[in-house]
């Protein structure tokens, strides 16, 4: 099988006009807003690049051992857009309204590029979540409080497409994703009519209030959601729509990954289901967020998340490979937890490590034996709706 880069590289000297866009392009065009465009792309009505001229100015910027000091899952980025730029498909594709708006103290992370392709569509891009801890944390914060990066996407969205009549396509990837919706969502009557379809990959979804109002169920149909066997992020909040599963080459966790995620041609290799832990993360907290009000979902996430800080990594990659001393702090710091929050920390941390496979060091899963962690997982684990 094959990922998005040996897509490229196979299928990349079809034009669109040849073989005509489709979901697999969406995700290579929604995975490429991981790029930092600082001083690549022009920003919003200040000029265009080719997708060929940015990545030469991209690597005059930035050398490849600066590059390779990125060891986060995003950081295929920078060889998406070389692979882009030399295909005929995308190479002469345009690169405009570059938006990076990320600062701590107003609790922002967001950003967006327009692509326009050569088929007559604009492609708005949103950036999701890198892998740090605090990034899948504002995933989690959507289940209490509508976060600054959906104002910001639905005022993007506004601009970039205010006085034009084309027809649209927009997607993301994690947050991203959710970020397409919602943008579409909150649009005009007039600039929701022109979107062709909203791509959302693995990317959080809605609370059941959002889902129930007009707008949503216009924008509905033309939602293509994507998720990887083990999902997390992709089942969080609300889904009306039936994703597509594709396989991975990762576990667990890590399968948030787009790179990792498998191809066979043109199309995804496909599973019928989500996996048994994906499905029991669902069904959890599906339930939880139905018993809890937006406070005590506040307090659940900041003291779930405080777990995951006490290891003293600072992204899930660092995660899956701590030692010792990073366990026993995250055991300690969940003894100490002593709130209606406590149990549901433990039930979550028992998911993420021992049936992830994250933690292969015996001395360590002897560690989480003897912990907080040592739970029982609910008979009827991965029997949603009566599928295995």
């Amino acid at each position: 099988m094959s990922n998005m880069l040996d897509y490229l590289t196979w299928r990349g000297d079809l034009s669109l006009s040849q073989d005509p866009f489709n979901t697999i392009d969406a995700l290579i065009l929604s995975s490429l807003s991981y790029v930092d465009f600082e001083a690549v792309v022009p920003s919003l009505g200040q000029g265009k690049v080719t997708i060929e001229e940015a990545s030469k100015k991209f690597f005059e910027i930035h050398s490849e051992e600066e590059l390779a000091l990125d060891k986060s899952f995003i950081r295929f980025g920078p060889s998406l857009l070389r692979a882009l730029a030399e295909s005929d498909r995308f190479k002469d594709a345009y690169l405009l309204n570059y938006v990076n708006d990320t600062d701590i103290s107003r609790e922002i992370q967001f950003a967006a590029v327009e692509i326009d392709t050569s088929d007559g569509e604009s492609f708005i891009s949103f950036r999701g979540t890198d892998d740090t801890i605090i990034g899948w944390k504002e995933d989690f914060n959507l289940s209490f409080m509508t976060v600054p990066a959906e104002d910001e996407a639905v005022l993007y969205l506004k601009s970039v497409m205010e006085g034009r009549t084309n027809r649209i396509r927009i997607g993301g990837h994690s947050k991203g994703g959710h970020l397409a919706v919602y943008s579409a969502t909150a649009s005009d009557s007039e600039l929701r009519s022109r979107i062709d379809k909203i791509y959302n990959f693995d990317g959080p979804g809605f609370n059941h209030e959002a889902m129930e109002s007009e707008q949503f169920k216009n924008v509905q149909p033309r939602i293509i959601k994507v998720i990887p066997e083990s999902s997390i992020v992709g089942r969080l909040l609300e889904n009306s729509t039936e994703p597509m599963v594709v396989k991975s080459t990762e576990l667990g966790i890590m399968q948030h990954d787009p790179l990792s995620w498998q191809l066979e041609g043109k199309s995804f290799a496909t599973c019928d289901f989500p996996d048994k832990i994906s499905n029991l993360f669902d069904e959890t907290m599906t339930t939880w967020l139905g018993e809890m009000t937006f406070e005590d979902r506040k307090v659940f996430v900041d003291e779930l998340f405080s777990v995951f800080e006490a290891s003293g990594c600072e992204t899930l990659s660092m995660l899956t490979k701590v030692g010792v001393k990073g366990t026993k702090a995250m055991i300690n710091r969940m003894r100490e937890i002593r709130n209606d929050s406590g149990a549901k920390v433990k039930t979550l941390m028992k998911m993420f490590f021992v049936n992830f496979n994250v933690l292969r060091e015996s001395v360590v899963k002897e560690r989480l034996e003897d912990s907080p962690l040592k739970i029982g997982l609910p008979a009827n684990v991965g029997k949603k709706n009566g599928k295995q």
